[in-house]
């Protein structure tokens, strides 16, 4: 059986700048699609976009449907790049929720009750917290050639401090600086 790997990472940028956490997670899903890696990975960006195709879609569904498949997954990749920390994407009141499409009125948030303090959480945090609180494994890997510690969001380091976190290694996604060679064979042994 194939062990369900969830890939959390901030995938969207803005368009006139090259996206470093996009092209590890375009890199991670080639292993999805090679046999030979033998692992079923559901990426951030999937999720998001499975779930906005409703017009009715707001932040909270979308951090409901990554919990879903949280849920479901024996490992949680995270991806930490440079602006990682600085991430705001998908944070909520908790009262009134903006839409996946801006355009549209918010309305009351469907998260509004739940069993942690999400309020003021971004999707990448909601998905870490989700992960850790459900105890499962982390591979954090850095979008870089070098394991970059400056770069770990503060709310992660609090959760690390707060709960007991099953990090099972901390590693530079990229073995080479042109890109080329990634880090799938030092952490294959947590995800297969």
């Amino acid at each position: 059986m194939r062990k369900r790997v969830f890939v959390s990472a901030d995938w969207k940028e803005p368009f006139d700048s090259h996206s470093w956490d996009k092209e590890v997670v375009d890199r991670i899903r080639k292993w999805k699609n090679d046999s030979r890696y033998g692992i079923d990975i559901i990426c951030t960006d999937d999720v998001h976009k499975s779930v906005i195709e409703n017009i009715d879609c707001c932040r909270c569904d979308i951090k409901k449907e990554c919990e879903k498949y949280i849920k479901s997954s024996s490992v949680v990749v995270f991806v930490v790049g440079d602006n990682t920390g600085s991430k705001k994407a998908g944070i909520c009141d908790g009262i009134s929720c903006s839409p996946a499409y801006s355009r549209l009125q918010k309305r009351r948030c469907k998260l509004f009750l739940t069993k942690f303090n999400w309020m003021g959480m971004s999707y990448l945090e909601y998905e870490i917290t989700t992960a850790i609180l459900e105890k499962k494994d982390i591979v954090l890997v850095f979008n870089s050639v070098y394991k970059q510690e400056s770069w770990i969001p503060t709310w992660y380091k609090n959760l690390l401090r707060n709960y007991n976190v099953k990090e099972l290694c901390r590693i530079a996604f990229w073995k080479d600086k042109e890109h080329t060679r990634d880090c799938y064979q030092d952490i294959k042994i947590y995800l297969q």
